[in-house]
Parts: structure tokens; sequence; C-alpha cells
């Protein structure tokens, strides 16, 4: 009769239980970078790299490259559904009845959108990242607001000398004045919003009320001394 060691009926349960084990690590790391990932690229952009990601998430940099291949792939993990939203912010915007209130709402949102998540405005605002994803929903979003900018100028109400490519500079500006109000002023970009919105009308007798007061003297100092001391001022 064979010799059965006395503990070879627990060595295949002590295996089999293992497996469970280490795919919900796996799972468990998975979530840790990818909320890593949406913390860091929200709070410094695309700039960053896995390596912050990594360090941020508490895991070595090679469990980020098991997981996604580059930076894009994370990037697109991340982003695919924002991007959509965008585009349904974008059409939503078209059905307004009002021309001139729909491009208003597209411009508002988008720029508040761009204020919480600095990595999704730089998304946005550069090309050099791409996926199929991607590429659907910028087209999707460039043909609904090429479609509202000429409704409202056949509604009379935008400037006829305004095309829909100047949405991505007018974006540019306020990206800009995001970074410039930082910390110290994140909410003073809705003041060059408005002022960028009330120079689209076509007319007006009147102007815009202005959401936000303008940055006290201090706040100013503040964010001169930051940015000015900034290595990378587009930053």
């Amino acid at each position: 009769m064979p010799t059965t060691h006395p503990d070879a009926s627990h060595a295949g349960t002590s295996a089999d239980c293992s497996q469970p084990r280490l795919r919900s690590d796996a799972k468990a790391n998975l979530e840790r970078i990818l909320n890593s990932a949406r913390e860091v690229f929200a709070a410094q952009g695309l700039d960053a790299t896995l390596a912050d990601v990594a360090k941020h998430a508490g895991v070595g940099v090679g469990t980020v490259y098991r997981r996604f291949a580059s930076k894009d792939e994370l990037i697109q993990a991340l982003f695919d559904t924002r991007c959509s939203e965008i585009e349904t912010i974008a059409a939503t915007a078209r059905e307004m009845p009002d021309a001139w209130e729909g491009l208003v709402y597209f411009l508002d949102v988008i720029s508040l959108r761009m204020a919480d998540n600095r990595g999704f405005g730089d998304l946005l605002m550069d090309g050099r990242f791409a996926s199929d994803t991607f590429a659907r929903a910028r087209a999707g979003i460039a043909q609904h607001t090429a479609a509202l900018v000429n409704r409202a100028k056949e509604q009379g109400t935008l400037r006829s000398d305004f095309e829909v490519n100047d949405i991505p500079l007018l974006m540019q500006v306020v990206k800009m004045a995001q970074k410039f109000g930082g910390d110290e002023a994140p909410q003073a970009y809705r003041r060059a919003l408005g002022f960028m919105i009330d120079g689209l009308c076509a007319s007006r007798t009147g102007h815009r009320e202005l959401p936000v007061p303008a940055l006290s003297s201090e706040q100013l100092d503040h964010v001169l001394h930051r940015f000015q001391a900034s290595p990378d001022k587009n930053c």
C-alpha cells in the first residue's frame, strides 16, 4: 500500500485557495493604480509620468507597466468615458432652441470640466493623445459645435466672423487662465470666460454679469509670485 504524506490531503487545497487571493490582490492593485492616476493627472496634467502614478499608488513602476503597456493606454482607460461625456454635452447644447444659450452652456460646462481635471483639459487641447474613441468623440464634438455656431449666426446672436475652429482657441485661453489662478484663485478663469463670451455677441446694450469678483491685491500677489517662480509658465 502506498504511503500517504500526512499533509498531502491539504496541499492542493492550499494552492487552490491562493489563486483567488492573488486575483483579488491584482484587482486591488489595478483599482489603486486607476484611482491614483485619476488624482495625479487631475492635479499635474498629462505630463505626469507612470512613475508618478506608481509612487502615488504605493506600488512599483513595474506593477503599473504590467497593467498598462504605455501612458497612452492608461490615459485611454481613464478618459474614454469623459470624452464621450463632452460629446453628449455638445449634443445637448446643439438641441437648445436658442443657439446662443446653447453655445454659452457648452463653453461654461466644458470650462468647468477642464477646471475639475487638469489632465482632461490637456487631453482636449492636445492632439498627441489619440485613440479610436477619442477620435470619434472629437469628431462628434466638432459636428455638434459647428451646427451650433452656424445656427447662432443665423439667429443673429453670434458675431458673423466667429468660426467653430475659434472654440479651441477660446478654450486654450481658459486653460491658461485656470493655470494662472491655480489654487490661490481657482474660479478666476470664470471672469476671463465671461469677458470672452461678451466679446462673442453680435451686438449688445449691456454686458454679462461676471460670476466671480476680481482677484484681491493679496491674491494677485500670490498668483504672480507662484506663476513667475514656475520654471515652465505653461504648467
